[in-house]
């Protein structure tokens, strides 16, 4: 009974996510084609750095002549991705104030009375820890989903056959981190709580009270940021781990996951997407921890009758 309990309280708190999120139905739908946008023009810097290694290994080409090219292509790629990026980040900027300013409304209009200091807190914090879980709808999810697409169909288009390669290499990020996300919710949730008490300590009367609330929130913040950027920390190594594991399938198992004809271009087009991918799939960790970090202070903001 309790589990179903928990799964209703969860179904019903994405559905007012969702509700926030429509407020501003127009910056929504802003925020998630930039987001898709920018994810599938990224690997063709990829594309470019292939075309210059096979352009050089033909030695049909006159470098001095054709470098002026190279620069002037390289250098708008990159021009047009910045202007692009730049236009991104500006709509995310303004839609996440304006979910703000509706997660703060939707607390003041739900709370059952008024409670001055934890009012303050809400508003002033924890609306702020909610605000990331809204972006995991609107941004984060579409943002793993295009980019993990955009990045396969270019390696498929320009080199087939090591995408077998590329994802084995960027599978082990992905079954790491996940056993860290019930100490960052409990983290998390010990924050909001030593936040709510400092809201509510600041008379000269409660003064050693305050301090020691202080003092119990830097340590759950120090708690919880060892174990976000351990886990970061972590995946970024195991990518490096599963080109490990590609050499040894490769040499010691004899599986043919990579071509026995490797190429320069190849290669390079490899490499940078395999940058570009494990991105992405490492982010599927970064995302889930993200949900168990901002759950507490969205029940307490969208849920206030139950948390």
């Amino acid at each position: 009974m309790k589990k179903i309990r928990s799964q209703n309280s969860l179904s019903a708190l994405v559905v007012d996510m969702f509700k926030v999120l429509l407020t501003y139905p127009q910056w929504l739908a802003a925020a998630i084609i930039s987001t898709i946008v920018v994810s599938a023009l990224e690997p063709s810097l990829a594309w470019m750095g292939k075309k210059v290694v096979d352009d050089l290994k033909k030695g049909n080409i006159d470098l001095n002549s054709s470098l002026t090219n190279y620069i002037v292509v390289f250098g708008g790629l990159l021009i047009g991705l910045g202007l692009i990026k730049f236009g991104d980040k500006l709509i995310d900027k303004i839609y996440e104030t304006k979910l703000i300013i509706c997660l703060q409304r939707t607390y003041l209009q739900r709370r059952e009375k008024e409670r001055d200091a934890e009012d303050i807190s809400h508003i002033l914090y924890h609306c702020n820890r909610a605000k990331p879980g809204l972006d995991i709808i609107h941004k984060d999810g579409w943002k793993i989903i295009s980019q993990t697409i955009s990045v396969i169909v270019w390696q498929l288009t320009l080199a087939p056959a090591w995408l077998q390669a590329l994802l084995i290499a960027v599978i082990p990020p992905i079954l790491i981190g996940f056993i860290f996300g019930q100490f960052i919710q409990k983290s998390s949730l010990k924050m909001l709580t030593a936040q709510e008490n400092i809201a509510a300590s600041t008379q000269e009367a409660k003064k050693l009270e305050l301090i020691a609330n202080q003092e119990s929130f830097l340590r759950h913040s120090i708690q919880l940021e060892i174990v976000k950027s351990g886990t970061e920390i972590l995946m970024d190594l195991l990518t490096w781990f599963g080109l490990l594991v590609i050499v040894i399938l490769a040499s010691v198992f004899h599986l043919k996951i990579v071509p026995q004809d490797i190429q320069a271009g190849d290669l390079v087009l490899f490499w940078a997407n395999l940058n570009l991918l494990s991105k992405p799939l490492g982010d599927i960790v970064k995302v889930y921890n993200k949900a168990r970090e901002s759950y507490p202070a969205l029940m307490r903001i969208l849920r206030p009758q139950l948390s």
